[in-house]
Parts: C-alpha cells; structure tokens; sequence
C-alpha cells in the first residue's frame, strides 16, 4: 500500500479562477441552443448518478452547504470528505445549478484519488477486480493527473480503469496536464474508454501516450471544452454525459435500446458532435493519389474539437441507423444518428447516405474499446478504419485522391494503427450518393465492438400537425404535452383550430401519429 500512496498526483490546474462566466461557456458548449430548441423538454441530467474524484486539499469534496448543491445527496466513499475549493469549482462546472448544463444530477459519490486508486475501487497491486460502482453510478470525473513511480503500475492501473469501464459501463472523464509545453501524466489521460479533455484554448499537454504504456503514440486529448484549467474544462463533457444518459432513459424508442448505453456508442456521439472550426486539422493529404487521406485521427492539439451538448443530443435522438456486410441500395442513414456493432475479424460493414446539396460539414466517428483479461497481464486491441466512396450506378468511387470539387477539405479516410479512435471530417462535401465502409483490419482473435456516429446535415423538414416538442416525429411525447394543455387555449396544443384543447385534438394528433 505504500507504493500506491507514494504516486506523485497533482490536480489539473491552480486554484486562482477567472475568465469566462458561466453564461458564455453554456453559450459556447451548444447549451443554449439546447435550451432554444427543446425548452422545458431539455434534459438536465436528472436521476443520473455520477462520481467525483479528487485530490485531499485538505479535504477532497466540494462545498456542500454552497447553495449551487442545494439537494445534492452526497455519498462520501473515502472517510469524512472535508472541503475543497478545487473540489467545489469542479462539482460547480460538473452539476451546480449556475454553470453546469446538468444541474439535474442529484448523486454524487465522492472518493479520495488515493483511496481511490486503493482499496477503495481499482485496487492496484491487489489480485482483486476493481469494485464495481455504487447505487447505478454511470460517469466519473477524474480532474486530477499523476503517475506511479514505475511503468509497470502505471500500466496496471489503466488496464484496470478500461477494465472496469468496459464491464460496468461506466464513461471515465478524464483531465489532461495544463500548459502547452508539458507533458500529460499516463494516469488517467492514458487510458483507451476514456474521454480525455483539454482546453478550447490550446493550452494544456497535446503529446501523445509515451513509450512503455500499452498503445504508444495515441492522440491525447480526445475532445477540449472552454475554461481557465482543465480541472474545470472535464466536468463540462461529464455533465454533457449525463445529459445524454438521462435521454437515453426517458426516450422510449432509446430506452429499449441496449447498445446505445455501451461506452463506446456515447463516446461516439460526443466526439462526432464537437464543434471544429477552420484551423481544425486531422492532417491529411492535400494533394496527389492520397489526398484526404489520414492516419491521425484528431486534431493533434484540439482532439476532435470543441464539445457540443446540442449537437451530441441530435445525434443521439436521431437513434440507431444499422449497417450492412453489402453494400445498401438505398441511405441508411438520414441526418445525425449512431450505429452500435459488432465486428469479426475481417468484417466490413456498410453505411450509406445521400446529400441533396452540397454539405458543409460532415462528420463520422468511430471509437471501440480494448479487451483487458481480469488478471490484468495484458490487453489486446482490434484496429478499425473508416473511408469514404462516392455511388455512380452500381460502382464504388473512391474518393482519396478526388479534386476539391468533390471535398473541399478535409478527410475521406481515417486510417490509425493505435488509435481506437477514427474520425472523418469534410467540408464542402458535393451533392450525391455515398457510403462509408468500416473494415477492421487486424488478426486479434474475437468480436469487437464499435460505436459509430454521424453528424450529417438536418434535413428540413416541414412541421407535422401534432408535433408538439419539435423532434420530428407525433408520439407520447406530444400526447403527454397535450394532456397537460387539456382543457385550456393553448393555441399550441390547439391544433383543431376551435380555441379549446379537447378531444378533437386528441383525434388529430393520433391521426398524425409516427411513433
């Protein structure tokens, strides 16, 4: 036990806080535009049970007579918890009722990190599994960094948070060092289930994962979000979490489905649904027979650009849009949505889609998780890749290689050999038909399996009678909404044109209904 409590930590940023308020960086997240496009339907991240890791600075929780916590339900995992002034910034970004776009969780389970690291859930240096989770607990925040003193523990331990990730199906949310000359720290930004975060400014640690940690040469971070540290810049992508947790409960058509819960799918869709701007570069080709083709995943400083709450929560509500081992004769895919499969050893999969217009923006990701046996002595990773081909008739085109009249800029293919990350992103992407092909290219024995998302172009359309919350589809939601306005004039929910919500309405909605 004194190896694991003699490991260097460190929180993942200073104490002194200025810059943004919380106003802005809702605004900057897609928070806003949440709230505009679904009101009071917009999730919170209520019933979501989260932990919050820290560092004792004396004490390694927040504030919990500060009024931002107010029914907060506080479970303290490693003694009397104390307070933290790092602890409460955190927990304020992460489920405070002024800054955070969740300050609907109501659980928060909070750990010591070397309690933590310990006897109290991975159990480093043990013959023992980790602990599994308390009461439902689904997201973690770990907005601290460090390292033991020898690669081997180093190695145990990430091996034994994927482990615990991936069989408890729990998101890990993780900090990467601040500064943009330092160097990430292996625990936790190391690990593969992870999402490791930076900042939208640049700075913090950008190199990728050292020699003598499993999968050398991994981009880190995987996504950035706008604050002073990274410290604070975590929470926001766990709380955006917790937002599409929550929606995958109070979904019907989500709720019933059991892969869009697995780590790897929510991972997905929050990478694919971040925010890049024009400097933003996986750093493809740009010219000759291999233009737009890339094998770095992610933009080597802002990962795969800045979290998006909306954008994450359109793809997720665009729900499941399966694949195929041939090639589909008709889109599979329309508009923002995600894939959970199953990969063999030499599988190809299939998705297509169809612009009518030119696109500005279109971007797949796929992410996938490693398979740590429970005695933690090794780890094993397939190897995915994703491209691009245009439909003329019956023939695939491919587009490496193709003129910025078909792409613009960008990538038409993601082709990483460590990464469990790929990612297209294109601009300028020309009308017509086109399918993306999934191959996994490896010789590692068993299925692995894969998250994909889509962030494509919303297609307009018109609004149905009976649409009451805006999603493009007549179904309970917008039967409950009516029943509330039952009885009154509300001209929304009026859709018989009478001025009084009743049963003539009840008619015409069901006459709509899409399900």
């Amino acid at each position: 036990m004194s190896q694991i409590r003699s490991i260097p930590f460190a929180v993942a940023g200073a104490l002194l806080l200025t810059g943004a308020s919380g106003a802005d960086v809702l605004d900057d997240i897609g928070h806003t535009a949440l709230l505009e496009r679904l009101g009071s339907e917009a999730p919170t991240g209520a019933g979501v049970v989260v932990g919050q890791v820290e560092v004792p600075d004396p004490g390694y929780g927040p504030n919990q007579t500060n009024g931002d916590f107010a029914g907060v339900s506080f479970i303290e995992r490693s003694g009397v918890a104390g307070t933290s002034s790092h602890a409460t910034q955190v927990a304020t970004n992460f489920y405070g009722t002024s800054d955070s776009p969740a300050p609907g969780i109501d659980t928060v389970n909070l750990w010591d990190v070397n309690d933590f690291i310990g006897s109290g859930f991975l159990r480093i240096g043990t013959s023992q599994t980790p602990t599994p989770p308390p009461g439902g607990l689904k997201v973690f925040n770990h907005s601290w960094i460090g390292e033991f003193p020898n690669a081997a523990s180093n190695i145990e331990a990430l091996r034994r948070a994927d482990y615990s990730a991936n069989t408890f199906r729990t998101l890990w949310i993780v900090g990467v060092n601040n500064g943009a000359a330092s160097q990430n720290n292996p625990l936790l930004a190391g690990m593969y289930h992870g999402i490791s975060v930076g900042l939208a400014n640049g700075n913090h640690a950008s190199d990728d994962t050292a020699t003598g940690l499993d999968g050398p040469g991994r981009m880190k971070p995987e996504i950035v979000a706008p604050a002073d540290f990274s410290s604070f810049s975590t929470p926001l992508v766990g709380a955006t979490a917790a937002l599409l947790l929550e929606t995958i409960e109070t979904v019907p058509e989500l709720a019933s489905n059991t892969g869009v819960g697995q780590i790897h799918v929510l991972k997905a869709i929050i990478l694919a649904g971040a925010v890049r701007d024009e400097d933003w570069s996986n750093e493809p080709s740009t010219s000759g027979a291999e233009r737009g083709v890339t094998a770095r995943p992610i933009d080597p400083i802002f990962g795969a650009g800045l979290v998006n709450v909306d954008r994450a929560h359109r793809i997720l509500t665009g729900l499941e849009q399966n694949g195929e081992s041939e090639v589909p004769s008709a889109p599979t895919v329309i508009g923002p949505g995600f894939d959970f499969e199953s990969m063999s050893v030499g599988e190809t999969l299939w998705h297509r889609f169809a612009l009518e217009e030119a696109a500005d923006e279109v971007s797949i990701v796929a992410t996938w998780n490693r398979f740590v046996p429970s005695l933690f002595q090794s780890s094993s990773l397939a190897d995915l890749d994703l491209e691009l081909f245009s439909v003329d008739g019956a023939d695939l085109v491919p587009l490496r290689g193709a003129d910025p009249g078909v792409f613009a800029s960008g990538n038409v293919a993601s082709e990483s050999g460590v990464d469990n990350i790929e990612l297209i992103h294109l601009r300028g992407l020309a009308a017509g038909d086109y399918v993306l092909r999934i191959t996994r290219t490896d010789s590692q024995s068993g299925s692995t399996r894969a998250g994909i998302a889509f962030w494509l172009p919303i297609e307009e359309i018109e609004s149905l009678v009976g649409d009451l919350d805006g999603d493009g589809r007549v179904n309970g939601s917008d039967f409950g909404l009516l029943l509330g306005a039952f009885g009154t004039d509300d001209p929304e929910a009026d859709l018989d044109g009478d001025d009084i919500v009743g049963g003539g309405d009840v008619g015409v909605l069901l006459s709509n209904w899409t399900g």
